[in-house]
């Protein structure tokens, strides 16, 4: 498909040679950018001598030295704040996968609670996984495979990786060419043949957040702090702490004995095993593990780092919304009064046994802001307002379209 261009100047129209050429994917019939289809450039030849002006400066001409900010339209700020959110969430979908793959088959029935635990985080619409009876190994394992190798299927790993080769292509000019090559590489890290088995996916997920971890590398040290990293940082930050609070409010609420190898998973998939080691070796405590995950401002995996970074991201965008910024501060405010060590948890298997971190009895009153319901409800609230944040930034520069901002508690 051909798609010329034509110029009105006043006394007519006039056409200029050549176009934009759009091909079809190999099998298809329809040329969509969507459904795998790229660019060519057209070629018009000339019997007579080529123009040679040009409005390029001359080579031997001294240039002026300049560090104007580069302006980012509203196409690319769009891609570049996606391009951060599905690579964040493709790093996500890979650690929950791979902490589950491994134990599916080895884990005893009464750690199969744990699991679907852990597979409940990944926030799916869909699932294959029976709702109202308990679910069996071989579904399990069924429902596994299908986030790993379906690429058709909405939020599995290879349809995320996919996302984030087509935004990457978009924005290829703003990105290093080592950045699309490992982009390049992440869309076919998933790839499997028919008779690859369960066990040899770890491997495959490993090299998948190799790849992923390389690329937070380059994106933080090689790409300029302008417009453009600010909204792909900030898409970065959100998707995690969706992520986060999703995973912080199931250890809110009281675990069952049998749940108890959920911490476990959970410091795994934070990439914070080692963190917790170093002060709690190997005893594992709900309210740790929230300390760790939620309230732990030195741990970039924790929620209040999240916070506080969207806060100082989001405060250097231009025209930011008064109103989402002060939410931000609020939100990052309140987890911060929440005292951990005043709550109490009902020991593991026997919730009538409560006592808080110090062994000492419980007291019957307590401050709301010390109560674990509370630290749910902060939770559910957040966990509302980070999708309105997103679509208040989309509002105000991507598709210029004016809604209400939300505030944190309304």
């Amino acid at each position: 498909m051909l798609r010329t261009y034509v110029v009105n100047t006043g006394s007519g129209w006039v056409t200029f040679p050549g176009g934009l050429v759009r091909v079809a994917e190999a099998n298809g019939s329809v040329v969509s950018m969507q459904r795998g289809g790229h660019s060519k450039d057209a070629w018009v030849l000339w019997d007579s001598p080529v123009d040679t002006f040009s409005l390029l400066r001359p080579r031997n001409e001294p240039l002026q030295l300049q560090r104007i900010p580069r302006v980012v339209p509203s196409r690319v700020a769009d891609n570049t704040f996606w391009l951060g959110r599905y690579v964040e969430r493709a790093e996500n979908i890979a650690r929950i996968l791979r902490s589950m793959v491994p134990r599916v088959r080895r884990a005893e029935e009464a750690e199969l609670g744990s699991l679907i635990r852990l597979h409940g985080c990944l926030g799916l619409r869909k699932s294959k996984l029976p709702r109202r009876t308990p679910a069996k190994f071989p579904l399990l394992e069924k429902e596994l495979l299908s986030m790993m190798t379906d690429m058709r299927r909405y939020a599995s790993l290879p349809s995320t990786l996919d996302e984030v080769a087509r935004i990457g292509g978009n924005v290829r000019e703003r990105l290093s060419a080592d950045m699309m090559l490992l982009i390049g590489q992440l869309r076919g890290s998933m790839h499997s043949e028919p008779d690859t088995t369960l066990m040899e996916y770890p491997a495959m997920l490993t090299k998948c957040l190799e790849l992923l971890s390389a690329f937070s590398g380059m994106e933080r040290e090689n790409i300029n702090r302008g417009s453009g990293w600010l909204f792909m940082s900030i898409g970065r930050r959100l998707e995690r702490a969706i992520y986060l609070t999703r995973e912080l409010r199931v250890i809110t609420k009281p675990l069952p004995m049998e749940d108890a190898p959920f911490l476990e998973c959970l410091l795994e998939v934070a990439d914070s095993s080692m963190t917790y080691r170093t002060r709690y070796y190997t005893t594992l405590q709900p309210l740790a593990v929230l300390d760790v995950l939620m309230a732990d401002d030195t741990n970039p995996r924790s929620l209040d780092f999240q916070l506080a970074h969207l806060v100082e991201l989001y405060e250097k965008l231009p025209r930011h919304l008064p109103a989402d910024l002060l939410a931000m501060e609020e939100a990052l405010d309140s987890l911060r009064t929440i005292d951990l060590q005043a709550i109490t948890y009902p020991a593991p298997g026997n919730p009538s046994d409560v006592r808080p971190p110090s062994g000492k009895p419980a007291k019957r009153t307590q401050s709301l802001a010390h109560s674990l319901s509370e630290v749910d409800k902060f939770l559910a609230e957040l966990e509302n307002l980070l999708p309105s944040w997103s679509n208040n930034l989309t509002s105000q520069y991507f598709n210029h379209a004016r809604t209400l901002p939300i505030a944190m508690g309304q």
